[in-house]
């Protein structure tokens, strides 16, 4: 008779949100890819995710992505959750949407025969509300606007020039035309060129 592993799924956020999810212990990952999405209501939200096996500090261990870029490595269809989660002491944790990176916490809680009259995977307990999952800020996107718009007031002359470094970069974002120095830029095309020789 098949294993079923009750597991608690916890969403890092501010507020304390929870899903407790029983699944086979045979079934693929994917499937407890699924039915977390549809856990969280996230069902239609179909980013790239992955698992990590973990420890009781949730560092990140081995990867298990959602799909893998060659058939010898692991991914969510050919590894199991027993794989993931082989005993009640293993930790695990699920990525999704790497742009915005939210992640999951998932703790064994116990693990029992299955009922043949039950369909699996089934939602056990819900705490606290799912955010959006399109309520969180890409990361990364903060400094490019902030650089864009810095760019932008030096170019109106609302704010200091925008020094990067470097010399040829400095020149093209303040709109200085770069000009030969030798020639003091009479060149206006290829063929001025030959008159060097």
């Amino acid at each position: 008779m098949a294993s079923i592993l009750k597991l608690r799924v916890i969403l890092d956020t501010e507020d304390d949100v929870f899903r407790d999810i029983e699944i086979e212990m045979s079934a693929p990952l994917e499937h407890l890819h699924l039915a977390t999405l549809d856990a969280f209501d996230w069902n239609n939200a179909p980013e790239m995710a992955s698992f990590f096996k973990s420890n009781d500090a949730w560092d990140r261990g081995d990867e298990i992505p959602l799909m893998s870029m060659s058939p010898e490595l692991p991914s969510m269809e050919t590894t199991t959750v027993g794989d993931l989660l082989p005993t009640l002491e293993a930790r695990g944790v699920y990525a999704y949407d790497y742009l915005r990176m939210w992640c999951f916490y998932l703790e064994p809680l116990s693990l029992e025969e299955a009922d043949e009259t039950i369909a699996y995977p089934r939602l056990m307990l819900q705490f606290g509300t799912a955010p959006d999952p399109n309520s969180r800020q890409p990361e990364g996107l903060d400094d490019l606007a902030s650089l864009a718009e810095e760019i932008e007031q030096a170019k109106k002359g609302d704010s200091e020039p925008y020094a990067t470094g470097d010399p040829e970069l400095d020149a093209y974002l303040s709109g200085d035309e770069d000009e030969d120095e030798t020639h003091g830029g009479e060149m206006d095309n290829i063929d001025d060129y030959g008159d060097l020789l």
